[in-house]
């Protein structure tokens, strides 16, 4: 934990002294923020949306374009304290949120971080309200031999700090299928291999 610790606060530092809004905590740039963020939006207009693995971005790009929801969000790097939003220091498989409170829940490029998926993927399960919505924006590979490289746990060493997961398209549905889920769209930004899920919970049988 003090290695992934020192991390989080040399990128952090990183971005404070390049102020260019590129560094390892900003997806401003990229093309899925903005399309996570109108389709949080259009779906929970009003609403509440959990961020699990928000970041230390003051507001990023998604919050601005989904700005008819408000956020709160989940870290286990507390940074500095410079968000804009109600943020609390936890980590995604111990959400410290009662059942089914939330609109929305979101993993934005941070599914590929956490330790335990299937405990992350229960627990947001577990806060969101039946009828509420999940969005996961994520890098997807192909069934490669990189990707088989992942599934042997013998991960490229420059990954092996933060990206702890990773992902094909079967993989992620399968991963969803385990839980009562509506797959209601699948959006491909055509940059960065990118995906962006968006299910529905569903009334328990």
């Amino acid at each position: 934990m003090n290695l992934w610790q020192d991390l989080q606060d040399a990128c952090w530092q990183n971005y404070l002294e390049t102020k260019d809004y590129k560094g390892a905590f900003s997806i401003d740039g990229l093309k899925g923020a903005g399309m996570t963020g109108m389709m949080i939006n259009k779906n929970i207009r009003g609403g509440v949306c959990l961020d699990i693995g928000c970041g230390i971005m003051p507001k990023p790009f998604y919050m601005k374009v989904a700005s008819s929801v408000k956020f709160i969000g989940i870290d286990p790097f507390e940074g500095d304290k410079q968000r804009e939003f109600e943020f609390v220091n936890a980590k995604s498989e111990n959400l410290p949120f009662r059942d089914s409170v939330f609109d929305g829940v979101l993993f934005g490029t941070s599914l590929d971080h956490v330790i335990d998926v299937k405990k992350s993927i229960s627990e947001a399960y577990r806060v969101l309200k039946v009828g509420g919505h999940l969005f996961v924006w994520t890098a997807i590979k192909k069934n490669d031999k990189k990707y088989q490289v992942w599934l042997n746990k013998k991960k490229p060493a420059k990954y092996d700090s933060f990206h702890l997961q990773a992902f094909t398209d079967d993989s992620i549905r399968e991963l969803l299928f385990d839980f009562i889920f509506i797959e209601k769209k699948r959006v491909s930004p055509k940059v960065n291999n990118e995906s962006i899920y968006h299910y529905k919970k569903c009334v328990e049988e």
